[in-house]
C-alpha cells in the first residue's frame, strides 16, 4: 500500500453510510411541516382564548368572614364553608319548602344567611344563644353577592349540608369561688361598721 492514496472504501461500510444520510434527511424533512402546525391557531375544541378570565366557579372552603366582605370576585361561585347555627329557623316564601337560617363563623362574629330546603333544615338540632352552642354545619352551595331571588341580599343558596358537630347547651353552674369576693366586702364592712359604733359608745 502506497502513503498518501486514498483506498476506496468498503462496500459494506458505504452502504451503511449511505442508508445513515438517507435516514437524516428524512427526519429533517417530516419535521418541517410539525413545526410548521405548531406555530397554526387552534381550530374548533382545541381552540384556547388567551383573554378568558380564571374560572372561579369552584372555590371550596372558603370562610364566612371572606364572604361577609366579599367583591364580585365572590359572585355565583360554589364555596363550601362551616359555622354555627345561631338565631332562628325562618320560613322563606308562601310555599313554606325553605328556610332561612343563618350561619356564624367561629371564634368571629361574622355571620351569613343561608337559604335551604326543610329537609336540609332539619338536621339542625339546636340554634346557638346564650349558654348553648348550635349544630356546627358544613354548606356547599352558591353564594350570591346580589341575590336577584332574595331583594338584593347577600345569601348561600345550600345544595349540600352536613352535620359536623351537633348542639350543646351548657348549663349555668354554681361556683362559690364567684362569691368569695364579695363576702370578704361584706364582712369587712360590717367589722368597720362595728368599730365605728364602738368607737362611739366610748367617746359619750
Amino acid at each position: 500500500m502506497r502513503w498518501g492514496t486514498r483506498q476506496p472504501l468498503p462496500l459494506p461500510i458505504a452502504f451503511v453510510s449511505f442508508v445513515a444520510v438517507l435516514a437524516v434527511l428524512l427526519a429533517a424533512v417530516f419535521a418541517l411541516p410539525a413545526a410548521a402546525h405548531a406555530d397554526e391557531p387552534a381550530e374548533g375544541d382545541n381552540a384556547v382564548n388567551t383573554q378568558q378570565l380564571p374560572d372561579s366557579s369552584f372555590i371550596y372552603d372558603t370562610s364566612i368572614v371572606d364572604l361577609s366582605g366579599a367583591d364580585a370576585y365572590y359572585d355565583n361561585p360554589t364555596v363550601q364553608v362551616t359555622g354555627e347555627v345561631i338565631g332562628d329557623s325562618i320560613r322563606a316564601g308562601v310555599s313554606g319548602r325553605h328556610r332561612w337560617i343563618t350561619l356564624s363563623s367561629q371564634g368571629d362574629s361574622a355571620t351569613i344567611s343561608v337559604y335551604m330546603s326543610n329537609e336540609s333544615a332539619s338536621k339542625i338540632d339546636t340554634f346557638g344563644e346564650y349558654g348553648t352552642t348550635g349544630t356546627i354545619l358544613q354548606v356547599r352551595g352558591t353564594f350570591h353577592l346580589v341575590c336577584a331571588d332574595h331583594e338584593g341580599q347577600s345569601d348561600l343558596h345550600a345544595e349540600a349540608v352536613t352535620v359536623i358537630a351537633p348542639g350543646e347547651r351548657h348549663p349555668d353552674e354554681f361556683d362559690f369561688n364567684a362569691f368569695v369576693p364579695g363576702i370578704v366586702v361584706v364582712v369587712v364592712g360590717l367589722v368597720m361598721l362595728g368599730v365605728f359604733y364602738w368607737l362611739r359608745e366610748r367617746q359619750r
